[in-house]
């Protein structure tokens, strides 16, 4: 089984209803304390009947599951159709399908509950279930079989027999190469990686909530994990994370961003937003796609600009936000980073030269972002336009922006701007030709 869609409301820090279109993997990212692991109590707290004492029980929930079964599971359980709507509301629940109801008993409160596994720090620490659900996946051969191939593809001199878990050298169980080892000696990453592809391998599980794969993981890890989790082929994964390592242009459909503002926690994604797809895996990167953990993201043309601005950002900005600087390779780009950063719901402003006051793609931009403005001249039009975050620089590009003693004829604009960066003094940065860009970084 798997869930479409979920809506939630009245659930801790979901205040108002939000709602989710959902995929076979799910990455729910968001600063601390936004509401990313609310997302996944809420699940867990709609399919089982927790007591008032457990941490996700919350009276008020108000929740709606959108479930399709398989064929198999369909004729299992004698559910009239594949597709149903399950409800949690003022602490009834019922699973709905289209001309029947079936209250929430014994039976459905199994199957539910039984077909997702939560995998917390208690369920990571928890080797005895960790050692019983290990057991019962050799009764799947080929789910065994992908298992232990994915884990020889994180730990290629390990191997594992059905005796793994078996810390008294009693039988066969974790060898690393020739050495018999036990799971206990082995390091925190390897017996993370082993429960968290254990549960996404067994078919037992329909469903996976993982809170932060990634901790104890080296960076080459957590991106065999990502493959692993893309191409298990097995049941629906939702886990949230801080790691940018999650995040590729393949993966932002999966994406689900959380902020927390005085209305509650609100989520953003993809969805059905017109963005052409194709075109963000030609421009996003490791580097740019760190724009999703940041407070504000600068888009500035090219590389000079963004060298320029990094350093004097690091060395004169007195804010206390996190800011990402991210080149877009010219203008003409700009606006595909605008719609994506407006999807995400992500703070941004735009840096741009003064030849874009004449061109297509400010007029683009200015369209997208439904500013409207009457008649105006130049000037005026640039200084209105800086009250949306965007700066256009009057007196031509960035190399008119900061002393000529930092450009050197003979240097590229770039190794200029690297020099710069490092060399500008506070008494350069308060003069008058940094007005412009002294202006934009105060405004930040």
């Amino acid at each position: 089984m798997t869930i479409t869609k979920v809506k939630i409301n009245l659930y801790k820090s979901i205040k108002k209803p939000v709602v989710l279109d959902l995929h076979d993997i799910n990455i729910i990212i968001g600063q601390n304390n936004s509401g990313k692991s609310n997302i996944l109590d809420a699940i867990e707290f709609a399919l089982t009947d927790s007591k008032t004492e457990s941490h996700i029980y919350y009276a008020k929930a108000d929740i709606e599951l959108d479930f399709r079964f398989t064929d198999n599971e369909q004729l299992k359980y004698e559910f009239p159709t594949s597709e149903a709507v399950f409800n949690l509301k003022k602490g009834t629940r019922e699973l709905t399908f289209d001309k029947k109801t079936i209250p929430y008993n014994r039976t459905l409160a199994s199957i539910l509950s039984s077909s997702f596994k939560r995998l917390n720090e208690r369920a990571f620490l928890d080797t005895n279930q960790i050692e019983n659900d290990f057991h019962s996946l050799f009764n799947y051969p080929e789910n065994l079989a992908k298992f232990r191939e994915s884990l020889q593809h994180h730990f290629p001199k390990v191997s594992a027999t059905e005796n793994a878990l078996d810390i008294n050298y009693e039988h066969e169980g974790l060898y690393e190469g020739e050495r018999r080892v036990t799971i206990d000696r082995i390091g925190s990453g390897f017996r993370r990686i082993f429960t968290t592809l254990l549960y996404i391998f067994h078919p037992q599980y329909s469903m996976v909530l993982i809170d932060e794969p990634e901790i104890h993981l080296h960076p080459a890890m957590v991106k065999k994990l990502l493959w692993a989790m893309q191409n298990s082929q097995a049941g629906q994964i939702f886990f949230t994370t801080h790691s940018p390592l999650f995040i590729t242009p393949v993966t932002l459909i999966q994406l689900i961003r959380v902020v927390k503002n005085e209305e509650g926690t609100q989520v953003f994604g993809l969805g059905k937003n017109n963005i052409n797809h194709q075109r963000l895996i030609q421009e996003l990167n490791a580097d740019n796609l760190e724009m999703f953990f940041t407070d504000k993201v600068i888009l500035v043309e090219g590389v000079s600009d963004r060298i320029l601005l990094r350093g004097l950002i690091d060395r004169f900005y007195k804010g206390h936000r996190d800011l990402k600087v991210i080149e877009t390779h010219g203008k003409g780009n700009m606006l595909i980073f605008v719609k994506l950063l407006r999807v995400f719901n992500i703070p941004f402003a735009v840096i741009l030269d003064w030849d874009a006051i004449k061109t297509n793609h400010l007029r683009d931009l200015v369209y997208n972002l439904n500013i409207k403005l009457p008649p105006m001249t130049e000037q005026e039009f640039m200084q209105e336009l800086k009250k949306f975050d965007i700066y256009i620089f009057p007196n031509g590009d960035l190399e008119a922006n900061y002393p000529r003693k930092y450009q050197q004829r003979e240097d590229s604009k770039t190794l200029s701007a690297l020099k710069a960066a490092r060399s500008i003094t506070e008494h350069d940065f308060n003069s008058k030709p940094m007005f412009n860009l002294r202006e934009i970084i105060n405004n930040l």
